[in-house]
C-alpha cells in the first residue's frame, strides 16, 4: 500500500516525512514534489494545477499502478482531485482512500482574494503571513526567501483559479474529511459539503487548531489512517 502526500500552497511534500515515525513500516509514504519546487528545484516552475498533475502522474506512473491512497492539505485538496480526474481520463488505477484537509471543495466560491488575478505578490504574501497560512521561516539569504514567496505566490494563484464539480470529478470511494477548528479558511465553510465529491463514505474530524493544526496532532491523524486503510 502506498501513501501519496500533495503539498500545501508554498511548502514541500517532504514535510509530511515526519508522519512516517506514526505510521507502519509496511506503508510506502510517498511525497508528491511539484516541478520547480524544493527538491525538483532544477525543473520547471509549473504554474496550472492541470500541468503540474499531468507532471505528477508521469513522475509516479510506475507506483500508481499499485494499490495507493491519497492525502492532500490545503491546495493538495486541489491536486488530489485533479489526480483523481486525470486518473479516470486516462484509464488508471484509482485510490483506494482519500484524506483531504484544511480546504473546501473546489466547486464552491469561497476564496482567499476577490481576485486572484489582481491581487499582488505583495498582498497574497501578507495576507498569509498575517493568517499563519504559509509554512515559510523568513531567511536571511534574500535570494532564497524570493524563491520562497515565488513558489508561494505561483501556487496561491493556480489554487484559487481550479475549479471542478461532482459532475466534472466523482471520487469511487470512501473519503476523510480533516480540518483545524481554529483555521481562518475555514470560516463559514462547511466541511461536510465534501460528501458531494463521492461515490462512497465521507467521515469529518475537527482538531483544535489553526491551519497547520496537524502538526500537533501527528499521532492521532496516524491513527485515523490507520484505521482507514486497515494497516
Amino acid at each position: 500500500m502506498i501513501l501519496f502526500f500533495l503539498p500545501h500552497a508554498g511548502g514541500s511534500a517532504k514535510s509530511y516525512s515526519s508522519f512516517k515515525r506514526f505510521l507502519p513500516k509496511e506503508l510506502n509514504v510517498v511525497p508528491m514534489e511539484l516541478s520547480g519546487r524544493f527538491t525538483r528545484s532544477s525543473e520547471p516552475l509549473l504554474d496550472t494545477i492541470p500541468n503540474c498533475v499531468a507532471d505528477l502522474i508521469d513522475k509516479h506512473s510506475e507506483l500508481l499502478k499499485d494499490e495507493y491512497a491519497l492525502f492532500g492539505h490545503s491546495m493538495g485538496t486541489v491536486l488530489v482531485t485533479e489526480i483523481v480526474k486525470q486518473a479516470k481520463e486516462k484509464g488508471l488505477a484509482l485510490p483506494c482512500h482519500i484524506f483531504l484537509s484544511g480546504k473546501n471543495p473546489p466547486d464552491e466560491n469561497i476564496h482567499c482574494f476577490e481576485n486572484v488575478e489582481t491581487a499582488s505578490d505583495e498582498e497574497i504574501i501578507s495576507f498569509f503571513t498575517a493568517n499563519s497560512l504559509s509554512s515559510n521561516i523568513p531567511v536571511p539569504d534574500e535570494e532564497l526567501m524570493q524563491t520562497l514567496n515565488r513558489i508561494l505566490c505561483t501556487d496561491v494563484r493556480m489554487a484559487e483559479r481550479y475549479k471542478a464539480t461532482p459532475e466534472d470529478v466523482k471520487f469511487g470511494c470512501d473519503i476523510t474529511v480533516i480540518y483545524g477548528k481554529d483555521d481562518p479558511l475555514m470560516h463559514n465553510v462547511d466541511m461536510s459539503s465534501w460528501n458531494r465529491f463521492t461515490e462512497g463514505k465521507c467521515q469529518i474530524y475537527p482538531f483544535d487548531g489553526d491551519h497547520f493544526y496537524y502538526q500537533n496532532h501527528k499521532e492521532e491523524i496516524c491513527n485515523i489512517i490507520k484505521e482507514k486503510l486497515s494497516i
